[in-house]
């Protein structure tokens, strides 16, 4: 076997293995892994040293160079083992003398260039996997940085056109509701003179906005020639005060037509311009609608007074009804006692004497009404309420016995008196009691009138009116106090809400109910003449 400097020095370089690029190199599939395949690299690296001189008759060092390469691959206790298992084995078995670790002083050069190009192949290789390392390391964070870029950048987009979709929303949303309202915004700057205008304004104006540049001469020009001057003022006044203003105005359109507008903004600085900022809103359909709303307003005051006037005829109607029926009965009867033979003198007197008192009562009637419309507070005397229900029934005798009935009277002999305007508390009696009568009409027997007095509650006086006739109409019981609610053929439905007026005035309370087991019951309390103003029913 020969030995000489050419064989022992070698290529410096050797291929660098295929290995996998995201191979962790000093933990590469584990330490015990790393060191096996530097076994195994040695191991081939021998093999292919005596296959190559057996075929040559040479040796060849690149085979142990490619084995250190191939190890410090793996880290650098592979890579040192690989270097060292690759110095012993060449210096015993190819170095002279063969078998021996002693080298021979000929050798010496030969074999110091195989150990330094061996270490010369660990540091290439192990620079160059650290600095692919280096490399894949900086590869990694550039992509996560550029990961993490890309994210952020995918956000702002997001964020972005979902800002953009809001803002189309909301100008949908502005413009909507311009043409709804028929509501046009405008900014003008001064001293350029530049205006931009809302889609609205091209509607309002009735421009078509194709090829027209907003102008404040435009939006001018479409004015009322009067309004034009006053627009102008309240302009300028604003621009001096750096204030708001306000103005009416007419437009004039395609046509002739004329709109109304009102035109309202304020006047900003902004550094060295000034911004008028306004809007303008077509009010044409909103004046027209208060135009008929106050035609019809001084069409409902004509009908209230008509109503009115309607109203206290029927109650002065109604109220005179009564004595003047009163007269003509007792005059009737009056004529038949004197066409008698002989003449009934005393009953044509008795019915003489009636028809003077329902004459004074009809006076007094007029009386109160006159007072009542010259707002006059009601007579307040002593009034003795037996008595006064003693009186009413004599005045409806007549309707009384000609429905047959029965009047059964409960009154409280201690009962109190009253502070009461004697006139109109006898037109509530008698209205309660004459609606009473005409309510049993045709009703089958018992016909009976209650008319009952007590003292209670304290401090007060309850007259209470029982009929058995029909009842009270149908739903709430406080609707026949109405006035013209009537359920009667020819009734004006006056008497009872005159009826509830005049108690309240004397601060008492009239109310109706069922009476059981058939007809109405209607009780008014009045305060005694000692007792309260404002008794609680």
């Amino acid at each position: 076997m020969t030995s000489s400097v050419d064989h022992l020095a070698g290529p410096t370089e050797a291929a660098t293995p295929n290995l996998p690029p995201d191979a962790d190199h000093d933990h590469w599939r584990g330490p015990a892994l790393g060191y096996g395949l530097t076994l195994l690299f040695v191991f081939l690296a021998t093999g292919s040293g005596f296959l190559v001189q057996a075929l040559s008759g040479r040796f060849v060092s690149f085979p142990f160079y490619a084995a250190v390469v191939a190890s410090a691959w793996f880290g650098r206790g592979p890579g040192l083992l690989s270097v060292v298992l690759s110095i012993l084995i060449v210096e015993d078995v190819w170095t002279p003398p063969l078998f021996s670790l002693w080298i021979a002083p000929e050798e010496i050069p030969a074999f110091g260039a195989f150990v330094i190009c061996t270490f010369m192949s660990f540091a290439w290789s192990a620079h160059r996997r650290k600095t692919q390392h280096l490399l894949e390391t900086a590869v990694a964070q550039r992509t996560a940085a550029l990961r993490e870029t890309n994210q952020a950048l995918q956000i702002e987009i997001a964020d972005r056109q979902a800002a953009e979709e809001e803002l189309r929303r909301s100008e949908a949303l502005l413009a909507q509701g311009e043409k709804l309202s028929r509501t046009a915004s405008w900014i003008l700057r001064l001293p350029g003179g530049e205006m931009s205008w809302s889609a609205e304004l091209f509607t309002i104006l009735e421009i078509d906005a194709a090829g027209v540049v907003p102008s404040y001469d435009l939006l001018i020009e479409r004015m009322y020639p009067d309004d034009r001057i006053r627009f102008e003022a309240e302009m300028q006044r604003a621009l001096l005060a750096r204030g708001d203003f306000s103005c009416d105005a007419r437009i004039v359109v395609a046509g002739g037509a004329i709109r109304q507008v009102q035109a309202v903004g304020e006047v900003t600085p902004s550094g060295a311009m000034i911004e008028c900022i306004g809007t303008i809103i077509d009010v044409t359909e909103r004046r027209a609608t208060e135009q008929a709303l106050q035609e019809l307003q001084t069409e409902l005051a004509r009908t209230m007074r008509l109503a009115t006037l309607a109203e206290v005829a029927g109650t002065i109607a109604h109220e005179i009804n009564q004595p003047l029926a009163a007269i003509t009965a007792n005059g009737g009867a009056c004529l038949r006692s004197l066409t008698r033979d002989p003449p009934l003198l005393d009953n044509a007197r008795d019915a003489a004497e009636c028809i003077v008192a329902d004459g004074h009562r009809a006076a007094d009637v007029i009386t109160r009404i006159r007072a009542l419309f010259e707002k006059k507070e009601p007579q307040r005397l002593v009034v003795n309420v037996n008595a006064l229900l003693d009186e009413v029934v004599e005045l409806c005798r007549a309707s009384i016995d000609r429905q047959a009935v029965t009047v059964r009277p409960q009154l409280d002999l201690e009962l109190p008196s009253l502070m009461a305007d004697p006139v109109q508390l006898r037109q509530v009696i008698v209205n309660l009691v004459t609606n009473a009568v005409e309510a049993m009409e045709g009703v089958a027997k018992p016909r009976r009138l209650t008319l009952r007095t007590t003292a209670e509650p304290a401090d007060a006086v309850t007259i209470i009116v029982e009929d058995t006739g029909i009842g009270l109409p149908p739903g709430p019981a406080g609707r026949i106090f109405d006035s013209f609610y009537t359920t009667k053929a020819h009734g004006l439905g006056l008497g009872l809400a005159i009826s509830l007026s005049i108690v309240e005035a004397h601060g008492g309370k009239l109310r109706a109910e069922p009476n059981q087991p058939h007809g109405a019951r209607f009780i008014l309390v009045l305060p005694s003449a000692s007792g309260s103003a404002d008794p609680i029913l």
